[in-house]
């Protein structure tokens, strides 16, 4: 009997042992948890500095796909792409600027020095440039761009055009009620090239001017050119007014460096200028100064107004291709009605603001 009583004893006091040894350990392993989320939040908060909170960036989750901020800062979204640093440099510039949200595009397979080398004909790069069909891969893509009204896109010129990487991003968002604007870097290379590319590439709702930088722009030279982009609300509307044979017409200026250098000059005082007639299909004059030309291949229709050569325009009172930069469009009128008011041979036209 008291072998049983010794043995029943032993299994109470085991099992009381073994409560106890339980209810240690999972006081142990809680207070483990936290001080490993206190420290984690503290790693966290030590890399952010202060200068980084204070430009928004979107985050990535664990299936490696960048999210839209829930309640994003801004309404325009800075991204860009940049293989050596001259791109970001601008991209950050314009953060500044602007307050925007930033994300960068990068590739799955990054492209290293050997990729990117101009004199090898058989690199990574120049085989994708070569073969507009290539679209790279991207890293950690941002899940939407849907709580933006208006996206700067930044890049690199690679062999006088965008690279690839770049035509993958615009494949696989919708941009038809986007402002887009892109900006580039390079060498020597301009950016209507890979304008034009984008434009034919995707639907947008309104695709701004861009602007080429080189390696060593500041972000002065950044400031000026943000500054002239119709982004404040009404610019859109931006007129000019015709005075032609006594009759007033109202002009839409286009949203062009030289149609805002047109206005800028027009602000001061009106210009009188001397179109004379040609080809059959236009009246064009020499402008009394010079304005940034962006010329690109364009079909006119009766009514378009164009800079040619820098410091000519040309009202079109009938089709024409040819290169030019678009200055704007006379409101409200028929080809036949244009061509009455310009008339025959030559024309004096008062441009006003």
């Amino acid at each position: 009997m008291k072998k049983i009583l010794s043995l029943i004893l032993l299994c109470v006091c085991t099992a009381l042992f073994a409560a106890c040894g339980n209810a240690a350990s999972s006081q142990t392993t809680q207070q483990i948890a936290v001080l490993r989320t206190e420290k984690t939040t503290e790693d966290i908060e030590t890399i952010v500095s202060d200068e980084d909170k204070s430009i928004p960036e979107v985050t990535v989750s664990a299936d490696k796909t960048a999210e839209t901020p829930v309640n994003p800062e801004s309404n325009t979204l800075v991204i860009y792409f940049s293989r050596t640093g001259n791109t970001e440099k601008i991209a950050k510039y314009l953060i500044e600027l602007t307050g925007a949200d930033s994300y960068v595009i990068e590739a799955v397979v990054p492209y290293s020095d050997a990729d990117i080398e101009y004199s090898n004909d058989s690199c990574r790069a120049n085989k994708e440039q070569n073969d507009k069909s290539v679209r790279p891969e991207i890293a950690n893509p941002i899940s939407s761009i849907d709580s933006y009204d208006t996206i700067f896109l930044g890049y690199p010129i690679w062999w006088g055009q965008e690279p690839r990487i770049i035509d993958t991003f615009l494949e696989s968002y919708d941009f038809s009620d986007k402002t887009v604007i892109p900006f580039c870097t390079s060498g020597s290379s301009g950016i209507s090239t890979s304008e034009a590319n984008i434009k034919a590439l995707v639907p947008i709702g309104k695709q701004l001017e861009g602007k080429r930088f080189s390696a060593d722009a500041t972000k002065d030279e950044v400031k000026e050119w943000y500054d002239t982009l119709l982004l404040n609300e009404g610019n859109e509307d931006m007129k000019m007014k015709l005075s032609i044979n006594g009759k007033d017409l109202t002009v839409s200026l286009a949203d062009t460096t030289a149609a805002k250098e047109l206005s800028e000059k027009l602000k001061t005082e009106p210009v009188t200028v001397i179109l004379n007639e040609y080809g059959g299909f236009e009246k064009v004059g020499d402008l009394p100064w010079s304005l940034t030309k962006t010329d690109e291949s364009i079909v006119t229709e009766a009514g378009d107004i164009m800079l040619y050569q820098g410091n000519q325009m040309t009202i079109f009172y009938d089709s024409n291709s040819w290169n030019y930069t678009k200055l704007g469009h006379i409101d409200n009128i028929t080809q036949k009605e244009l061509k009455a008011i310009l008339g025959d041979g030559n024309v004096t036209v008062t441009l006003s603001y």
